[in-house]
């Protein structure tokens, strides 16, 4: 399985087209959006027709969401990296859902993410 972090649904969402031909080139992957990465979509919209579009969006994509055991491994990252690295909240559990899930994470914080033991994570496209 392959998961998708919110960086890349924003250039998705801003049709980029690197993030549109990569996601047309996933479409044949099993893929998925981490729950918490929708909800920081949901945290950036303005207004009604920006949620509407983030809804239809999102739609379009499995949402995965993290199981009680994912939220105790989110919360031993926090403990292990917060004060060291800055990990943060959702971060942490979207790590915790790829690790548990053996995804890989296709985004471009890296420097966050390169401090989970384990984590698979892999830059989607080339950025301009």
């Amino acid at each position: 399985m392959n998961l998708v972090d919110t960086d890349v649904l924003v250039d998705c969402l801003r049709g980029t087209v690197p993030a549109q031909e990569w996601l047309k080139r996933l479409a044949n992957q099993p893929f998925a959006v981490p729950a918490v990465a929708a909800m920081e979509l949901v945290m950036g919209c303005r207004d009604r027709a920006d949620l509407e579009r983030i809804q239809r969006f999102l739609a379009t994509f499995e949402v995965v969401w993290p199981e009680p055991s994912e939220f105790a491994a989110a919360y031993q990252l926090l403990l292990a990296h917060r004060l060291s690295s800055g990990l943060n909240i959702p971060d942490c559990l979207i790590a915790a859902t790829a690790l548990a899930r053996s995804a890989r994470l296709f985004t471009f914080n890296f420097k966050h993410f390169q401090v989970v033991p384990g984590l698979d994570v892999a830059q989607p496209y080339s950025r301009p």
